[in-house]
């Protein structure tokens, strides 16, 4: 196996909620000691969420865990970008993705203000990505990649493909049209996630019949996406991949409401994918370029 150093991947807090589904609920202090003791880099505190801890409460938990934060923030305007910030500098986080709730047909002004959020990130010492998310700018695969055009290469996207497989219906037969949409939006991401999905559910248990015909293309989506960041930022650039199963009604139940998969399971599977994906770009990256990042 290769060095995987550089690919940091983080469980999502928020994934970690009605954990296990069994019995009684993790504390916040067992959910840290169980994403720490799994060889995770770090956790993703979603401010959306149902069970989303306060920076008072969370700092003194992460002391000691080696974990990593980022945060995680649905907004709509300047004033919740700031308040995300506030929060990701009182948890320590050097990262954030936005789910960016602004609509419009006309990208220039959407692509403008993505620029202006981005900036006050970079102000703070927080880099910024906007996630590829249902019910935000970059709902329709289309307009996503239309929106690019416009958008500041310094801004990158967060990869979550399961939102593009559920709103768009995408057929299991990959198209030409998709994949070169993807190919352009693949090369913008600035990290990934990890849920598989159908056109039907946008989240599916990892090794059920219903992912396994999705599997390979979101682990080939995965693999290309880190192949496109590796050259960008060089083979020592790190990487994050956010494994991010959530709690219902993400997550599917049977008719009395409870859940039919292990989603803490399921993640410890995600990982183990992200990490044989990013081997495999690695080493088409080392074979194509000498140790000064030179194309051989």
């Amino acid at each position: 196996m290769l060095n995987t150093s550089n690919l940091c991947v983080y469980q999502s807090l928020w994934a970690m909620e009605d954990l296990p589904t069994v019995g009684n609920s993790w504390t916040l202090a067992e959910q840290i000691e169980r994403i720490a003791g799994s060889g995770f880099a770090g956790l993703a505190v979603d401010l959306g969420a149902r069970q989303a801890p306060s920076a008072e409460r969370l700092v003194p938990l992460l002391a000691g865990s080696g974990l990593r934060t980022a945060v995680f923030a649905f907004v709509s305007d300047d004033d919740a970008v700031r308040s995300a910030v506030a929060y990701a500098q009182r948890v320590k986080a050097d990262r954030m993705v936005l789910c960016a709730q602004i609509y419009g047909f006309d990208p220039k002004p959407l692509a403008a203000t993505l620029l202006r959020w981005y900036e006050i990130g970079s102000v703070a010492g927080i880099h910024i990505e906007i996630e590829t998310h249902r019910n935000t700018v970059t709902n329709d695969l289309r307009f996503t990649a239309w929106l690019l055009d416009y958008l500041d290469e310094r801004v990158e996207l967060a990869g979550d493909f399961s939102h593009f497989v559920c709103a768009n219906e995408l057929p299991e037969e990959p198209t030409a049209e998709h994949d070169a949409l993807f190919a352009k939006v693949l090369s913008r991401c600035g990290s990934l996630q990890g849920r598989i999905a159908t056109r039907g559910q946008v989240q599916v248990p990892v090794e059920s019949p219903a992912a396994r015909p999705w599997e390979k293309r979101f682990r080939d989506w995965w693999r290309t996406g880190f192949e496109q960041i590796l050259a960008r930022r060089g083979a020592d650039a790190e990487i994050m991949f956010c494994t991010e199963l959530g709690t219902r009604p993400y997550a599917i139940t049977d008719t009395g409401g409870n859940e039919i998969s292990d989603r803490w399971a399921d993640a410890l599977i995600l990982k183990g994918w992200a990490t044989e994906e990013f081997d495999a770009a690695l080493a088409l990256h080392s074979s194509t370029h000498d140790y000064t990042g030179v194309i051989r």
